[in-house]
């Protein structure tokens, strides 16, 4: 040691495992008669091995001062065993004058381990553990086990705390979890927790992470069933129904369901929807709540699509393929233009599918060709209007067949198109009201057309004394269907005195397209009374009978009252004069 620098450490070994870090005091002393400066500097040690937080350290004659070392072996890459360094102090007015000191570190490395929870993840109020553990080593270790949660919602039990895990040897501990009281309160949480084992003595060790899902406090009540309340839910109805075999109407009722699925589309409990499959298939209704679920399945046939066919020996073409007609109303027509292409005289039969026999007229139901000839046939498209014909496009085939040809035919394929027109009819049911209040009447939509329609409704009286009000004023209406839409009528002023009175009302629907129908009806208003006057003078009269007998009681208590009067009328006649004398003699 140099004479103007003291240097002490004390103690001059160290034991940690890798990971861990020590802090090693050293006292500096300035020995000399001058102010000094003194570097602290470390011999034999990876410099990653330490931390120096202050490496050097002023100094008056006879003063001093510590200083910290920080040791930090690293977790990994290094083996067990005593290192050995050198702590350096050197004087930086003088560097010749330095002071050393020889330190020891004994470094034990981390016990290898694997450390596993299962299961990781428990669903409840607590749940039981098991946490495994296998030693892959050659040496015999020992643990001690910690469990804690960052918010100290739970409670631990571990079965042992402490165990000997023998060289390539495996064992597990049985770990408990509970909530704590002031956590047992709640809806549904995930509530982590970490389960930590490390030799003793050590402030770190291997970790594995858990997880409790608290659930609610009153889900245990909702498991309670009561066999007159717990009942899964009941399909009342699912049924599809067609007209023309293209577009299907679908509905359905259920009851007593928390969710209804349509093919996996959520929908109402009760409704309906209109489905124009391309071929054939299932629509599966679901219901489900807690108790259950129950499902149906309801299977549609739709017209199969008409497709083209190619021959050999007939050559056909249709003129237009695309056609656009009106129900009821001119027709629309179509040449089929046929080419025998065969070697043989044929006959050919011509067949429309794919729409209603009465859609469609032929001018020849067969045309007859020689070798290589043509011919040719007129088809005619008229939709009827009524009661089934919907707008929309229908796809259709032309088929020619061979007579001569077994099997042998081909197809041509259009498409006829019914325009959309809206025609309809409104009614008001009853026609007359008589009500002394308000009147109730139903409104009428029967669409006699072709097309869906939606109407706007309207209500006027002459007088423009009543006020109107319908439970939908936007009612839809599908074709060749009907609807009824209830109307109130009340009298704007008050309903219950007035004369009565009948109010001429006409209805009015007007469609999307502006077309307009109206109808009338009539609103007989009979008010409870005609006029205020009649309770005016039963009011006028009760006012005297009551004037006239607070007269006669106070009459009768000026004379001695009832009793006077009945047992000496004269004596209540002399009391009632001397009452009246006694006003006038004051």
């Amino acid at each position: 040691m140099a004479g103007k620098i003291g240097v002490t450490i004390a103690p001059t070994s160290f034991s940690l495992l890798a990971g861990d870090t020590v802090a090693v005091t050293a006292t500096l002393r300035n020995l000399g008669q001058t102010v000094d400066q003194f570097t602290v500097s470390i011999d034999g040690l990876d410099p990653s091995w330490y931390t120096l937080p202050v490496a050097s350290v002023a100094l008056f004659p006879n003063d001093q001062d510590s200083l910290k070392i920080n040791l930090h072996p690293p977790k990994t890459g290094i083996k067990a065993g005593p290192y050995r360094f050198r702590v350096n102090v050197a004087s930086r007015e003088n560097p010749a004058e330095a002071a050393t000191v020889d330190l020891t570190l004994q470094v034990g490395a981390l016990p290898e381990m694997g450390l596993e929870i299962s299961p990781a993840t428990i669903t409840g109020r607590k749940g039981v553990y098991r946490v495994l553990v296998t030693n892959p080593g050659d040496a015999e270790i020992r643990l001690d086990f910690k469990a804690s949660d960052a918010r100290g919602n739970l409670r631990f039990s571990l079965r042992p705390e402490s165990l000997k895990v023998p060289a390539n040897g495996r064992t597990e501990v049985a770990l408990e979890a509970r909530l704590n009281w002031l956590a047992f309160f709640g809806g549904k949480k995930e509530l982590d927790f970490q389960v930590q084992a490390s030799v003793p003595g050590a402030e770190e060790g291997r970790t594995v992470n858990g997880q409790l899902i608290r659930v609610p406090w009153w889900e245990p009540l909702t498991r309670l069933r009561i066999p007159w309340l717990v009942r899964p839910p009941a399909i009342s109805s699912f049924k599809a129904s067609t007209e023309d075999r293209r577009e299907f109407k679908l509905t359905w009722s259920v009851r007593r369901a928390a969710e209804v699925t349509l093919d996996g589309e959520r929908v109402e409990p009760q409704g309906e929807r209109a489905v124009r499959p391309a071929e054939a298939r299932n629509y599966v209704l679901a219901a489900s709540n807690k108790y259950g679920s129950a499902s149906q399945t309801v299977a549609v046939q739709p017209l199969a699509t008409p497709k083209a066919k190619v021959s050999d020996k007939i050559r056909a073409s249709l003129m237009p393929t695309g056609l656009k007609v009106t129900a009821g109303a001119v027709p629309a027509m179509a040449t089929l233009q046929l080419q025998n292409l065969s070697e043989i005289v044929d006959k050919f039969t011509v067949e429309v599918e794919g729409l209603d026999e009465t859609w469609y007229s032929r001018s020849a139901s067969s045309v007859a060709l020689m070798p290589q000839a043509s011919g040719q046939a007129q088809i005619t498209f008229q939709p009827p209007k009524r009661k089934g014909v919907r707008a929309g496009t229908y796809p259709f085939a032309v088929t020619v067949h061979s007579q001569s040809v077994a099997g042998e035919s081909a197809s041509i394929v259009g498409q006829l198109e019914i325009l959309p027109q809206v025609e309809f009819k409104v009614a008001v049911r009853p026609y007359r009201v008589s009500s002394r209040r308000k009147g109730s009447f139903r409104v009428n939509l029967a669409n006699t057309s072709v097309s869906d329609a939606s109407f706007v409704l309207d209500a006027t009286d002459l007088d423009e004394g009543l006020r109107f009000q319908f439970k939908e004023d936007n009612p839809a209406v599908s074709a060749w269907n009907s609807a009824d839409v209830p109307m109130l009528a009340r009298p704007k002023r008050g309903s219950t005195v007035g004369e009565k009175k009948r109010y001429d009302i006409t209805v009015t629907a007007r469609a999307e397209d502006g077309k307009t129908q109206s109808t009338n009806c009539e609103f007989h208003h009979n008010p409870f009374m005609t006029s205020w006057r009649p309770v005016l003078r039963v009011v006028r009269a009760l006012i005297v009978i009551g004037i006239i007998v607070a007269l006669v009681y106070f009459i009768l208590h000026w004379g001695g009252g009832w009793s006077t009067l009945t047992k000496s009328p004269q004596t209540w006649a002399n009391n009632l004069v001397n009452t009246f004398k006694g006003w006038f003699s004051k």
